[in-house]
C-alpha cells in the first residue's frame, strides 16, 4: 500500500532528523582533527619562514658591520643580541615566534658550548625556536 502524504503533514520524520544528525556529527568528528594539523601545518611554514628571514637579517647585519669597521673578524661582525639588528635597522622588529606566539628567541653564538641551553651572547650568528614541541616530521622546532 502505497501512502502519499498530504499538504499538511509534510516534514521530516524523527527518524530522518535523527540520520541527518548522525551524518553531521560524523563529518563534524573528521573535519576536527584535520583543522588542527592544518593549523599546525601552517604554523610550522611561518616558523621555517620567520628562521629564514632572521637568518638572513643576521647575514646582512654582519656585512653591513663589516663595512661600517673594515678589518672586523667574522666573528666580531654578528651582533651581540636581536635587538642590535633592529638597532642597525637590518629589520624592523623581532618577529613573533609561531609556536609560543612570543619575540623571544634561543640565540646561537660562536663561543657557546654545544647544545647550550643559553647563549652567552657574545656574537650572535643563529637563532632557533625555545618551543618544546615535535614537527610532524618528528624533531623538535627548536632544532631547526
Amino acid at each position: 500500500m502505497l501512502i502519499v502524504r498530504r499538504n499538511s503533514e509534510s516534514g521530516l520524520s524523527l527518524l530522518e532528523l535523527m540520520i541527518c544528525c548522525v551524518i553531521i556529527g560524523v563529518f563534524s568528528a573528521t573535519a576536527l582533527p584535520l583543522s588542527k594539523n592544518f593549523v599546525k601545518s601552517k604554523k610550522e611554514d611561518a616558523l621555517n619562514e620567520r628562521l629564514s628571514e632572521m637568518r638572513k637579517a643576521i647575514d646582512k647585519y654582519c656585512e653591513k658591520m663589516k663595512l661600517a669597521k673594515p678589518g672586523l673578524s667574522e666573528k666580531d661582525c654578528y651582533p651581540e643580541k636581536l635587538e642590535d639588528m633592529v638597532n642597525a635597522r637590518v629589520i624592523r622588529r623581532i618577529p613573533v615566534d609561531p609556536m609560543t606566539s612570543r619575540s623571544d628567541w634561543r640565540t646561537i653564538s660562536f663561543t657557546d658550548l654545544p647544545d647550550a641551553p643559553v647563549s652567552d651572547g657574545y656574537n650572535v650568528y643563529d637563532i632557533r625556536s625555545i618551543s618544546t614541541d615535535t614537527a610532524f616530521n618528528g624533531s623538535k622546532y627548536s632544532s631547526w
